[in-house]
């Protein structure tokens, strides 16, 4: 009977569902999205000092170069830095580079020059013969001078290809000297003919100058270009000492 009783007693109590933990479980998660936050919060705060690569960047956004220093210091590296550019563009690559004066390819058409005016009137002596010569008489041409004249006149021909070739390889300049004193020995051997034989014609004393004009000056122009050389040699090495010190 009891236990019909007691039977009885629960069906008439009213069933009720259990009720779920709900303030627990929000409890819970309140805690663990707490410390996720904070988790989040001292790994960005850690990461912050470092900076934000491109790469990581979200597409669309633009990240700002970090600042390296101070803005005076800044002023100071790129001062430096273009300074250096400019001494490393200044500064010679070799001593050839550095001792080549600015008025060697003057020098070159002039001794050029010289040498196509010899040339050119060589050429034309040794065509027209003793005929083109000034105040020449007629019956003078005869075989034996002409062949002595045009002989000489070739000669005049070889020391013009002589200074042609010197302004084209420069390399050959030591010859210079030898072709300017066969020149200047010319003009010397005219002052004797005026001497013995009497005045020649203008045009033949106008060669005359230009033949003991014109080879000294070279001469003297070729030695003011050695001396540069070796003036701006001297710098060179003097400035490359002091760099390695």
């Amino acid at each position: 009977m009891s236990e019909n009783q007691s039977s009885a007693k629960k069906a008439s109590e009213p069933r009720t569902a259990p009720v779920p933990r709900v303030e627990s479980a929000q409890a819970e998660a309140t805690v663990t999205g707490a410390t996720a936050q904070s988790g989040t919060a001292k790994t960005a705060g850690a990461k912050s000092a470092e900076p934000i690569s491109a790469a990581k960047a979200p597409e669309g956004v633009r990240v700002a170069s970090p600042a390296s220093g101070d803005k005076a210091s800044q002023k100071a590296d790129k001062k430096a830095e273009k300074k250096a550019t400019r001494e490393a563009f200044a500064r010679p690559k070799s001593i050839e580079e550095a001792a080549k004066p600015q008025n060697r390819a003057a020098f070159r058409a002039a001794v050029a020059l010289y040498g196509l005016f010899m040339i050119a009137y060589g050429v034309w002596q040794v065509l027209g013969g003793v005929r083109v010569i000034p105040d020449a008489p007629a019956d003078f041409a005869n075989p034996s001078v002409q062949s002595n004249y045009v002989f000489f006149a070739a000669t005049y021909v070889g020391v013009g290809l002589s200074f042609v070739f010197i302004a084209v390889k420069f390399k050959w300049v030591n010859m210079l000297a030898f072709s300017c004193l066969v020149v200047f020995l010319g003009g010397v051997g005219r002052i004797l003919s005026w001497a013995f034989f009497g005045t020649p014609h203008w045009s033949l004393i106008v060669l005359m100058v230009t033949e003991l004009v014109i080879p000294p000056c070279l001469l003297v122009w070729y030695g003011w270009i050695n001396k540069s050389n070796k003036i701006r040699e001297e710098m060179l090495k003097a400035s490359r000492n002091q760099a390695r010190k």
